[in-house]
């Protein structure tokens, strides 16, 4: 008999029972209840529940108006008892974990997702400091404990999923857009990004986009042009020097395209470096010098190779070069050979490395170590971030590697005066898609990744360019930001 549930997937509760009936594989079906249309009120719907509030579930004779109890009714039906073990002595864990969600980490979450998302995106409010001041000793040690226990353990409760991991990940299934402070919880963090990769996770997240574009405004578009390579007969290449051979050789960016570029803030959750070849990442940092190289390479990196480590769990990372695009160089040709860590935003959709010139970099770079280390998985990943202030004109577009075919991308030849390097640059195709994240701040990264030795269908290389944003004021300051480019070893 088909268990007939009845939620609004956009909510914590609701998505949480359909993700878990997701991975239990349960014979379901959902009656969608609207929460934003008011539809849980409803004289229908309070026949099934009085209480008014989702999600409820039937079950022949039997209702069910708590999230937790349906899904240990739900787990108990399946064949599979791995997600709520029948062994006692596991499975009071577990409920201790599924009382302990529903009474302290719930309550916790939601308080930030008021403020921080609901509160700023519905209300056009500004969240109140004093609520999240109130509220944060609670978060940190509700927080605190559950990092404890994932220091332990893969999935909350052991080595594989249960139904409290996905009680547990449902009040943060918008820790980004609520802000959650989890920077100093390295084990909730990598945690929430399994769960996140959960195939039943995936499945219920479209709503959830939805929901967020149309409550937020940040479904929005903008419309604007972008500079793609036409693909030629002969080669493609660029002098990055003064040379008499530049004179009629095919360059780069002769084919603008218009273009939609999406805000991806809504779908933060869902973007990943190996799905999409970008992602998003709150990232704090106390390096504020970036006018002097030398400290940008003592102080910054350090904190951009302890960063990687936590966020994509890599074994090595080697930080290897920067760039600054700030004021001061934007009127800097992109010939002038002094102080190349300089520059001002690059309007062409490139990629900064191709199957060749990655390897060859490792050698470059590490010629002792590299057949050793190339016969493991390597990935380049620069670290996109402004600095100063708020980026408002010339952001940042990645185009969704799949949405790209590998044959969008072909080489340019980089001409300088004592080498010749490689990238890639991108033909058009109107299958492309495009996002960027406006109004991206000082606390945030970028991860790009533009090269991965992998072969296995996941994102090798992601096309990125500035662009001009038809929505920046007239007298935006200029873009100030900073690209480090890092090899990460696995």
């Amino acid at each position: 008999m088909t268990i007939q549930v009845y939620c609004d997937p956009t909510t914590i509760n609701s998505r949480k029972v359909l993700t878990g009936l997701e991975q239990l594989h349960a014979d379901y079906n959902n009656n969608h209840i609207n929460w934003f249309a008011g539809e849980h009120k409803s004289d229908d719907f309070k026949k099934i529940n009085p209480m008014a509030t989702v999600p409820a579930a039937v079950h022949g004779d039997l209702t069910l108006t708590e999230s937790n109890a349906i899904l240990q009714y739900a787990a108990d039906l399946s064949s599979d008892d791995s997600m709520y073990p029948k062994d006692l002595k596991q499975r009071a864990i577990i409920n201790t974990w599924l009382l302990w969600e529903a009474s302290a980490w719930f309550p916790s979450c939601y308080v930030y997702l008021v403020e921080n998302c609901i509160k700023p995106g519905a209300f056009k409010l500004e969240p109140d400091q004093k609520v999240l001041d109130g509220e944060s000793e609670r978060f940190h040690k509700c927080a605190g404990m559950l990092d404890s226990q994932l220091s332990k353990t893969k999935w909350v409760t052991g080595d594989s999923v249960t139904i409290a991991d996905i009680a547990i990940a449902a009040p943060m299934h918008l820790h980004a857009a609520s802000k959650l402070p989890l920077d100093q919880y390295p084990n909730v963090k990598r945690w929430i990004s399994e769960v996140e990769k959960l195939d039943s996770w995936k499945k219920t997240q479209a709503p959830v986009d939805k929901m967020m574009a149309s409550v937020s405004g940040s479904g929005s578009s903008v419309r604007t042009t972008v500079n793609y390579t036409q693909a030629v007969t002969g080669i493609t290449e660029f002098y990055l020097y003064e040379s008499e051979k530049a004179k009629g050789v095919h360059e780069p960016g002769d084919a603008p395209v218009d273009i939609l570029v999406h805000d991806g803030r809504a779908h933060t959750p869902s973007f990943t470096l190996d799905d999409n070849g970008f992602s998003l990442h709150p990232f704090h940092s106390a390096h504020k010098n970036w006018e002097d190289d030398e400290a940008v390479r003592s102080h910054f990196y350090p904190e951009v190779v302890d960063f990687l480590k936590q966020t994509l769990g890599v074994k090595r990372v080697l930080v290897f070069d920067h760039t600054i695009r700030s004021e001061a160089n934007a009127r800097k040709k992109i010939t002038d050979e002094t102080n190349t860590s300089q520059r001002s935003p690059v309007m062409l959709v490139h990629c900064d490395y191709t199957s060749e010139s990655g390897p060859l970099r490792v050698r470059q770079l590490l010629p002792t170590e590299a057949d050793d280390l190339l016969s493991r998985r390597v990935c380049f990943i620069n670290v996109w971030k402004p600095i100063n202030r708020v980026v408002e004109e010339r952001p940042l577009a990645m185009c969704d590697s799949q949405s790209t075919q590998s044959d969008d991308f072909f080489k340019l030849f980089l001409r300088y005066r004592d080498r010749t390097g490689e990238n890639y640059v991108m033909k058009p195709n109107e299958k492309h898609e495009w996002w960027y994240y406006p109004k991206m701040t000082p606390e945030e990264v970028v991860l790009l990744k533009t090269f991965d030795s992998e072969t296995d269908g996941r994102a090798r290389f992601v096309g990125h360019t500035a662009f001009v944003d038809p929505d920046s004021k007239e007298d935006a300051p200029l873009r100030e930001s900073v690209e480090i480019r890092t090899i990460c070893f696995f």
